[in-house]
C-alpha cells in the first residue's frame, strides 16, 4: 500500500475520478498529513481560536501599544492574526528572532522584535501551565509510526512550497518518498532552495527525497488559445464570465471541465446574483454568516455593544433567553436542524472552553468568529466550478475564466506576510515578498498553461489597472469589453434623474492650481468644493501621499544633522513610521516603498543639501492676466543662480497628470519665480517618488493667459453639462469617479 499526498482535496478527487484500481492506497492533503504524522509527547495542540484567548492573557505585562495593537480584547482579537503569522513563519523556515535582530543593520524593527519575543516566551509559559503546545512552539517531536503501517512508499504530487520543517518531518520518516512537481520560469529558484537541485523550466520531474535522484519525466509545452478583456467597471465582467462559460461549451468543451478563477472570492456574492440558471457551483461555499442562527446571536451582540433601540429591536423576542441561559445551551435552542448539523462540532469545542471566559459578551464574540469560518456547501451544485487560486492548485481545467486579473489581486501576498523588510528577510533567509509572489504566479502559470481555451479580464480605469503579471506571461492588454459585454448594465441599470443647478456664484480668488482644474473640468464640482465646502472625506493615515509630504518636510527643515542619503533616508523612515498607528499598514507600505524612497534619497540628497529649502512654502497671492493666483510648494531649493521649485508625486501617473490640458501647477511655479526672482535661471521638477526620478515641468503660459482673459469676471453658471456629444462623452469619465456623482445625480 502507498500514501498519495496532494495538494488539496479537490486534487485528490480528481484523481480518484480517473484512477478506479487506486482505493486500496491512503490520500491525504499535503496539510493532513503533516499535521498527522507528528506526535509531541504529552502535549495537546491548542484550539486555532482558544490561543488568541491565550495570547491575550500572555501580554497583560508587555507594552504591546508599541506595535500599535490595541489592549482591548475585540480588537486585539484580529491583531492576533498578525503575530502569529510572524511566528509561524519563523518557525516553519527555522529562523531565531535573536537572528533576525542581528541582521537588522539599520536597526528598524530591533525594539518590535524584542517585543515579539517577550509576548512568545509569556505565551509558551502560559501554555505549559495547562499542558497545550503551538505549532510554533514544537521542539521535539516524534513520527507518528501508526499512520506509515504496510505502507511501502509514499508520493507526493506537490504543486506548491515545502518549508524547512516539513522537509525536517519527512527526513525522519524511514520509507521511500517520491515527490512529483512541474517547474516553469516562476517557482525555478523555489524548487532550488527546497531540495538544492538544478532544474530546466517547463518539465515535469519525479524527485527521490531520500537518495536525492531526480528524474525528468516529459516537458511541457502547451499552447492554450488566450484572449484578454478589459472593462472601465467591475461589475461588466459577470456578463464576459456567463458569454465566456457558453462560447467554451459551444466549443465542445465538457461544463465539468471549465472553471472560473476568482481571485478575490468575495467576487463570488456577485455572480450567484446573476447565475439565473444555476451553472455554477463555488468551492469556497458560502458564509454561515448568512445563517438564521448567526443573523440573531449577531444582532445580540450588537446590542451588547450599542445599547440602542433599533438593535434591541432585532433581538428582543429572544434577549430575555440569552440572559437566562448558559450560552452554549442558549446557542443550541436558538438554531435550527440544518444549522445544529453545522455547528455540532464546533459547540462540542465550545462546551470544553467556556469555563475559560467570565464575561458572556466576550464569550459570544469568540462564538461569533469561530462561526464565520463555518462555510455552507454549494446547494446547487452546478457544473462549473468557481474556486480560489489556491483552491485550483494540481487541477487542470480545459476552459478557464480569470477574472480581476488587477494589480491589487494578482499577485497578493498576505498582509500578515508583510513584516521584515526584503534585506531582512534574504540574510535571515527567510522567504521574500519576490518568492511569495512567484508562487502565486507559479499557481496562475500553470492553470493557465494546462487549459486549452483561456479567458483573461480586468477593470482598466484611474483607479485600477492590469497585473504586471499579464505582460509576465507575454500578453497584451487586450481588448475593451465594455461595448461587447454589457446586457447586465442594460438589464440592470435604471435611469437616474439629472438635476440642474442654475445658482450663480462667484469665482473666489486667489485661485489656486487644482482649484482653477476643478472650475474648468466642471463647475459644477466647483460649486459643490468651494461655493457649498462640501468635502470629500478621506482617511489621511491611509493616504501615503499625505504621510509622505508630512514626512519629508520634517526631514527637510531639521536637515543640519544628515551627514550622508543613508541617513536621509533613515530619518524619512522613522518620520513616516511615527505617522502610523496601523503596524499593518505601515509594514505594506514600507513593503511597497522602501526601495523608491531609497532611490529618491540617493537622487535628493546634494541638492537638497546644497541649497536653502523653502519646505510646504505658502506664496504670498500675486497677478497675472488681472487675476489672483496662488499655490503652496512642496520644496523651493535657492541656490546662487538658479531656483528649483519642487512637487512631489506619489500617484502612478505623475508624468501624465502634469501633460493634462488643465494641470498647471508647474506654471503657476513658473510665473511667481519670474516675478520674485527675475535674476536667476528658473525650474521646475516634478519629482516622481513611484519611479524615482525628476520630471521637468511642462509650462502652458499661453494656455493659461488665454484661460484666465475668457473667465467671467463676477459670476459663472453652475450648469450641467450638456454642451454636445463630444463634451458628454468627455464629461462622463469625469463624472465617474467624482466624489460629488450621487449628490449631482450622474452616479
Amino acid at each position: 500500500m502507498n500514501i498519495k499526498i496532494f495538494t488539496t482535496t479537490r486534487e485528490i478527487r480528481k484523481w480518484l475520478e480517473i484512477k478506479n484500481n487506486q482505493f486500496l492506497d491512503k490520500f491525504y492533503t499535503i496539510g493532513e498529513f503533516l499535521e498527522k504524522i507528528i506526535v509531541v509527547e504529552k502535549k495537546v495542540f491548542i484550539d486555532n481560536y482558544l490561543r488568541k484567548k491565550y495570547l491575550f492573557e500572555a501580554i497583560k505585562n508587555i507594552e504591546i501599544e508599541k506595535l500599535g495593537i490595541s489592549r482591548d480584547f475585540l480588537n486585539f482579537f484580529y491583531d492576533s492574526d498578525f503575530i502569529f503569522s510572524f511566528f509561524n513563519e519563523l518557525f516553519l523556515e527555522e529562523v531565531e528572532i535573536d537572528k533576525i535582530i542581528l541582521n537588522d543593520i539599520y536597526l528598524d524593527y530591533e525594539e518590535h522584535l524584542v517585543i515579539l519575543k517577550e509576548i512568545k516566551n509569556s505565551y509558551e509559559n502560559l501554555l505549559k501551565k495547562d499542558r497545550y503546545i503551538d505549532k510554533f512552539l514544537i521542539k521535539e517531536f516524534k513520527i507518528n509510526e501508526g499512520l506509515l503501517k504496510n505502507v511501502e512508499k509514499i508520493e507526493i504530487f506537490l504543486d506548491g512550497y515545502l518549508s524547512k520543517f516539513d522537509l525536517k518531518v519527512l527526513s525522519q520518516i524511514n520509507i521511500e518518498i517520491e515527490i512529483y512537481f512541474n517547474v516553469d520560469k516562476f517557482n525555478k529558484s523555489l524548487v532550488k532552495k527546497m531540495f538544492n537541485i538544478e532544474v530546466e523550466e517547463d518539465f515535469r520531474y519525479k524527485f527521490n527525497f531520500k537518495n536525492k535522484r531526480l528524474q525528468k519525466l516529459k516537458q511541457i509545452k502547451k499552447n492554450p488559445n488566450i484572449n484578454v478583456t478589459y472593462f472601465s467597471d467591475r461589475i461588466n465582467q459577470i456578463d464576459f464570465v456567463f458569454a465566456n462559460i457558453a462560447r467554451m461549451v459551444e466549443a465542445g468543451i465538457e461544463p465539468s471541465k471549465i472553471a472560473v478563477i476568482l481571485p478575490d472570492e468575495s467576487f463570488s456574492e456577485f455572480l450567484e446574483l446573476f447565475d439565473e440558471y444555476k451553472n455554477l457551483n463555488f468551492a469556497m461555499g458560502k458564509s454561515f454568516t448568512k445563517s438564521n442562527l448567526f443573523i440573531k446571536l449577531n444582532s445580540i451582540y450588537e446590542y451588547l455593544i450599542n445599547q440602542d433601540e433599533i438593535s434591541f429591536a432585532k433581538c428582543s423576542d429572544f434577549y430575555e433567553d440569552f440572559l437566562r441561559l448558559d450560552l452554549v445551551e442558549f446557542v443550541l435552542n436558538l438554531a435550527d436542524s440544518k444549522e445544529k448539523s453545522l455547528i455540532a462540532e464546533e459547540l462540542f469545542k465550545l462546551d470544553r472552553f467556556r469555563d475559560k471566559f467570565s464575561d458572556k459578551k466576550e464569550f459570544l464574540f469568540f462564538i461569533l468568529e469561530r462561526f464565520k469560518k463555518i462555510r455552507i456547501d454549494d446547494v446547487y451544485s452546478g457544473k462549473i466550478t468557481c474556486m480560489g487560486v489556491l483552491e485550483s492548485r494540481g487541477v487542470e481545467f480545459d476552459g478557464v475564466i480569470l477574472i480581476d486579473f488587477n494589480e491589487e489581486f494578482v499577485p497578493k501576498v498576505s498582509e500578515n506576510d508583510l513584516f521584515l523588510n526584503t534585506f531582512i528577510r534574504k540574510l535571515a533567509s527567510l522567504p521574500t515578498k519576490i518568492d511569495k509572489e512567484n508562487l502565486q504566479k507559479h499557481y496562475f502559470y500553470q492553470l493557465i498553461n494546462n487549459a486549452k481555451e483561456v479567458a483573461i479580464s480586468f477593470v482598466k480605469n484611474e483607479e485600477s489597472q492590469a497585473s504586471r503579471f499579464l505582460y509576465e506571461l507575454g500578453l497584451d492588454s487586450g481588448v475593451s469589453g465594455d461595448n461587447i459585454y454589457n446586457n447586465i448594465t442594460i438589464n440592470f441599470s435604471k435611469e437616474k434623474k439629472i438635476f440642474k443647478y442654475n445658482e450663480k456664484f462667484k469665482i473666489i480668488y486667489p485661485l489656486y492650481p487644482t482649484k482653477l482644474k476643478t472650475l474648468l473640468e466642471c463647475p459644477k464640482k466647483y460649486y459643490f468644493s468651494e461655493i457649498l465646502k462640501i468635502k470629500d472625506e478621506t482617511e489621511d493615515e491611509k493616504n501615503f501621499g499625505n504621510i509622505f509630504h508630512n514626512a519629508i518636510a520634517k526631514v527637510v527643515k531639521n536637515k543640519s544633522n544628515l551627514k550622508n542619503e543613508l541617513d536621509y533616508f533613515k530619518r524619512l523612515l522613522e518620520e513616516i513610521t511615527a505617522q502610523i498607528s496601523d503596524k499593518k499598514l505601515l509594514f505594506e507600505i514600507l513593503v511597497k516603498y522602501e526601495e523608491s524612497l531609497k532611490k529618491f534619497c540617493k537622487i535628493d540628497f546634494i541638492d537638497m543639501m546644497s541649497s536653502t529649502n523653502l519646505v510646504e512654502f505658502k506664496v504670498e497671492p500675486f497677478i497675472f492676466e488681472d487675476k489672483g493666483l496662488c499655490f503652496r510648494a512642496d520644496r523651493i531649493d535657492i541656490k546662487n543662480d538658479e531656483i528649483v521649485l519642487i512637487d512631489y508625486k506619489t500617484s502612478k501617473k505623475a508624468e501624465l497628470n502634469e501633460k493634462y490640458i488643465y494641470e498647471f501647477q508647474t506654471t503657476f511655479y513658473y510665473l511667481w519665480a519670474k516675478q520674485n526672482y527675475p535674476d536667476k535661471k528658473i525650474k521646475t521638477i516634478i519629482f516622481d517618488i513611484i519611479e524615482a526620478k525628476k520630471i521637468e515641468g511642462i509650462l502652458k503660459v499661453e494656455l493659461l493667459s488665454k484661460i484666465l482673459k475668457n473667465l467671467p469676471t463676477n459670476t459663472y453658471e453652475a450648469k450641467d453639462i450638456e454642451f454636445g456629444e463630444k463634451i458628454i462623452k468627455k464629461a462622463s469619465e469625469i463624472c465617474k469617479w467624482c466624489e460629488y456623482n450621487v449628490a449631482c445625480g450622474r452616479d
